[in-house]
Formats: structure tokens, C-alpha cells, sequence
């Protein structure tokens, strides 16, 4: 007897304004950064994005193609504006 195998459910997409953090609140953690929410940013292998929120040393990345990382800061470089 051939059983078929249970397909797996497709994995909804949550908005990153649903998982973003208050700005106060992520100020407050990162007032060293060089970064600011808004920046445009670049990395070696996702390519051009916006920073969403910042924590600690990490950034919350929005890149093209609806992909959104969290990235330490070393990892990325500022563009020019």
C-alpha cells in the first residue's frame, strides 16, 4: 500500500510593521548605533535594504523581494545618500 505524504502547510507572511518594536523603546537600547530606522543600507549577499528597527547591535533589515533579516551592524554598510 503507497501512502502519499501530508503536504505542508504554506507559512503565512507576517508584515514587519507587525513585528517591529516602538521607536522609544528601540532608541532606548541603541543610542550608539550608527544607524538610524529609515537608512538605506547595503549587504554583500541580500543587496539593498531599509533598516525597520534597531536592538543592541542588530538591525531589523527589509530587503528587496519581501525578505527581512535580523543583521548585526558590522555586517552592513550605509549608502550614501
Amino acid at each position: 500500500m503507497v501512502r502519499s505524504k501530508a503536504r505542508a502547510q504554506p507559512k503565512k507572511k507576517t508584515s514587519v510593521h507587525d513585528k517591529a518594536e516602538s521607536i522609544q523603546e528601540t532608541l532606548a537600547v541603541a543610542p550608539n548605533s550608527q544607524f538610524s530606522i529609515g537608512d538605506a543600507v547595503h549587504h554583500p549577499m541580500f543587496g539593498h535594504g531599509k533598516v525597520e528597527s534597531i536592538r543592541e547591535d542588530k538591525l531589523t533589515i527589509s530587503f528587496d523581494g519581501n525578505v527581512t533579516k535580523v543583521i548585526r551592524e558590522d555586517f552592513v554598510t550605509l549608502k550614501k545618500r
